[in-house]
């Protein structure tokens, strides 16, 4: 007998997804519900971090893929480009501000949020959500389940040193891909968590040079260090829901690189991750460490 096949081992269950951080990931992630959507597969609650946090906030929220895929797709730089290097130094002296966090204010992005999210809250969400931030003020990794949704999308996304740190009540918060690159451990121990037969995962790995030198070469070997941090940190989650029995299965999608440079690219990765979920439901699945 032949092994069954990804699709068969999800349809029918009950099955959360989890869509990691990648940089710009927002086109991959939209390209993966759009080709998971082709095979008849509907998740039953969501999670992610940084540019999955976004999508999976727009899915948990019942936008439509045709939806996701053009709010994604239409956007151009504008849409988010709101650099404030006076405000930059002046948050960086210590009598009036909390310190240079960000190049970008983030107020266009989160008008963008306000205006494009069908649902306001947490509350209202027709799917269970789960968003992973980092809490600068009190160095923890936060999870997101409940409370006003477009200001914690906007921390789940907000890159360190593009965005500022957004502020929440009394902390400031970060891109939670800095402290859990796809949060499958905090989905299943959830309040929802409980209710789900498996977890799916779409990884977007993080891109680091193999090869520093230059003027960046500091802040190039701290990216390298946390993107292996992030990975093994991924790891031991697996190796946790292994040992309790649960299912979760990862699809790992390498895909073409964006930036806030290179948007046009983003057709591209949207479609090549499409058909990287169709390929991954179609055969048995591959363990995360072949992927």
């Amino acid at each position: 007998m032949p092994a069954p096949s990804l699709r068969q081992l999800l349809e029918g269950k009950r099955f959360g997804l989890v869509l990691s951080a990648g940089y710009f990931g927002f086109y991959g992630h939209a390209g993966f519900l759009k080709g998971l959507a082709a095979t008849g597969l509907k998740p039953t609650a969501y999670a992610g971090t940084s540019a999955g946090g976004l999508v999976a906030a727009y899915a948990a929220a019942g936008a439509s893929v045709p939806f996701i895929e053009e709010l994604v797709l239409k956007q151009t730089r504008q849409a988010f480009w709101d650099p404030d290097p006076i405000g930059a130094v002046v948050n960086a002296l210590p009598v009036n501000g909390h310190g240079a966090t960000g190049l970008l204010k983030g107020e266009r992005f989160r008008k963008l949020l306000e205006r494009t999210l069908p649902v306001q809250s947490f509350e209202e969400l027709p799917h269970p959500l789960l968003l992973a931030s980092a809490n600068l003020s009190q160095g923890t990794h936060e999870i997101f389940t409940s409370g006003e949704l477009a200001p914690r999308v906007h921390a789940t996304c907000a890159y360190p040193g593009l965005f500022r740190a957004v502020r929440l009540g009394r902390d400031l918060y970060w891109d939670g891909g800095l402290v859990d690159k796809a949060p499958a451990l905090s989905m299943r121990e959830s309040a929802f968590g409980k209710d789900l037969d498996a977890i799916l995962v779409h990884y977007l790995p993080s891109r680091t040079r193999k090869m520093l030198g230059g003027p960046m070469a500091y802040a190039q070997g701290i990216a390298a260090g946390s993107a292996a941090l992030r990975h093994d940190h991924f790891r031991l989650q697996l190796s946790l829901l292994k040992e309790r029995g649960f299912p979760v299965y990862v699809v790992v999608s390498n895909l073409p690189p964006v930036s806030p440079t290179q948007m046009e690219r983003g057709f591209d990765a949207l479609h090549q991750a499409k058909l990287s979920a169709e390929r991954a439901m179609a055969r048995p699945p591959v363990p995360f460490e072949e992927a």
